[in-house]
């Protein structure tokens, strides 16, 4: 038995408020402060402290921007923070569980479709597009590590495929009536002196290398069994903004089902499960029968680096399992995500071309050949400042085009929760970033929430070149108004 509450994201509750929504279920006045004071101590001791181990150690060098919860002991409130996710604590007071759900400030339906937005950037653009997703999602968390291998273990089993797999030929005996093969015509000569008709022949037979494709069904296998435990643990925290990532990881273990009853890897799941092809002795075996198969040797290396790789934070979240069944999202890279899967259909669209995607200084480069999308990218190539001192910045989004850049910068809030900062930071971008800078104006673009069509400019015109931010609005509540914003950044910058 349990007790479901639905907090907004990013909201500061005070007791009161708590109070009042634990009325709704029943709980009377004087158990609610009770729960309230559990709760406090819950996210001021266990919560706070998990997401902020989670940061340091799985989101480092990503720049969230996501705050996690907090309390305020002077106000006697708890700040829900930008993370999207289930938390449980056990409450003496009730004698049973409280879970919470943080709801997305757009909205449930509102952030799934950002999701599933950015499922289709995978789903258009594979397993570069996966890296991503899901290493700005999850950082470099076990949970990523999964899918990471997932993905590239189907590049590497559709490219052994596609080249087939490496023949094994040995010479073998048998008996028959007839003349078929090379005859050992001692031993057929000994079955005649003794009245028996049969022939002794050897011919060669053909096989596959059976260590190898072994280790290739326990590799499918593994991974199958790792992601469905990721699945198992979205499915049990049963919070509806987590539905696409559960349709993402159902798509991988579906490919790994496929793999395994290919009639080869089916016939030797089984065994291979059970095998020990984790020795030294057994993996350089498996190289050697590997032959000249480049991609099977490939595919031997992957499966050696996966099992000697301790997932990063892996005891970190078996050991809060209890109290966060599923690793939170930070809903500022989601909205950051979504914005780059808008960009990019705009791109593709535009240029009529799919882009290359490779990593690049901390982040990815989107390279549509004549124009590209850089990612959370510090360029100390083209920082005409900060590069001279100390690392260049990472605005979220370089747009290129030739000799023309551009920067933006997204902010998953209103715009009346910008601040001083916020434009300090679209300045320094601007300044050290944008081309060309003898042009008539250098410039950057402020993309945040609101449901309002509300686009301004904040101009220095008495310098040369002018210096403008453009702010504009993309809101997934608003989705085709987004994208039609976005499209006017893209007519702004090239054309």
């Amino acid at each position: 038995m349990s007790i479901l509450l639905e907090l907004k994201e990013d909201v500061e509750y005070s007791e009161d408020e708590f109070v009042e929504h634990l009325a709704t279920k029943g709980v009377g006045y004087s158990e609610a402060v009770n729960v309230w004071n559990e709760f406090f101590d819950f996210v001021d001791k266990k919560l706070s402290r998990f997401i902020r181990t989670l940061y340091m150690s799985v989101y480092e060098g990503l720049e969230i921007e996501a705050v996690p919860p907090s309390v305020n002991d002077v106000k006697n409130t708890i700040l829900t923070g930008g993370w999207i996710g289930t938390y449980k604590f056990y409450s003496d007071t009730l004698g049973h569980e409280v879970e919470i759900h943080i709801i997305p400030k757009v909205g449930t339906p509102y952030f799934v479709q950002m999701l599933n937005d950015i499922s289709g950037l995978v789903n258009m653009l594979g397993y570069p597009a996966m890296k991503v997703v899901w290493l700005n999602t999850h950082g470099l968390s076990y949970v990523r590590d999964h899918v990471s291998y997932s993905g590239m273990l189907q590049q590497l089993t559709e490219l052994l495929m596609a080249e087939g797999f490496p023949p094994v030929v040995s010479p073998r005996e048998f008996i028959c009536g007839d003349v078929i093969g090379h005859v050992n015509r001692s031993k057929t000569l000994k079955f005649l002196a003794e009245g028996t008709p049969f022939v002794v022949a050897r011919r060669q037979e053909i096989s596959y290398p059976k260590i190898p494709l072994m280790i290739l069904a326990k590799f499918h296998a593994t991974i199958e069994n790792a992601l469905l435990q990721f699945l198992n643990n979205i499915q049990s925290a049963e919070n509806p903004e987590l539905k696409p990532l559960e349709d993402m990881i159902i798509d991988r273990i579906k490919y790994h089902s496929y793999a395994l009853t290919t009639d080869i890897l089916g016939m030797l799941v089984d065994t291979a499960c059970v095998a020990d092809l984790e020795s030294l002795e057994i993996l350089d075996k498996a190289r050697e029968q590997a032959g000249k198969s480049k991609w099977l040797k490939d595919i031997i290396d992957f499966y050696q680096s996966y099992i000697c790789k301790k997932p990063l934070a892996f005891d970190l979240f078996e050991k809060w399992r209890q109290n966060i069944p599923v690793q939170p999202l930070p809903s500022s890279k989601v909205y950051e995500l979504w914005l780059l899967s808008l960009f990019s259909e705009i791109f593709i669209n535009k240029l009529q071309t799919f882009p290359l995607i490779k990593e690049r200084d901390g982040g990815f480069e989107f390279d549509f050949n004549i124009a590209g999308i850089q990612y959370n990218v510090a360029r100390s190539d083209w920082s005409k400042i900060f590069s001279k001192i100390t690392r260049p910045p990472r605005p979220d989004y370089m747009l290129v085009n030739g000799g023309r850049r551009a920067v933006a910068d997204a902010k998953y809030r209103e715009p009346g929760r910008l601040n001083a900062e916020d434009i300090e930071r679209m300045i320094a971008y601007i300044i050290d970033y944008s081309e060309p800078q003898d042009h008539e104006e250098i410039k950057g673009f402020l993309i945040t929430l609101g449901e309002t069509h509300l686009s301004s400019v904040i101009a220095r015109t008495d310098t040369k070149p002018n210096i403008r931010i453009y702010h504009l609005t993309a809101d997934p509540r608003q989705r085709n108004a987004a994208l039609s914003k976005l499209e006017e950044v893209y007519n702004k910058i090239f054309m």
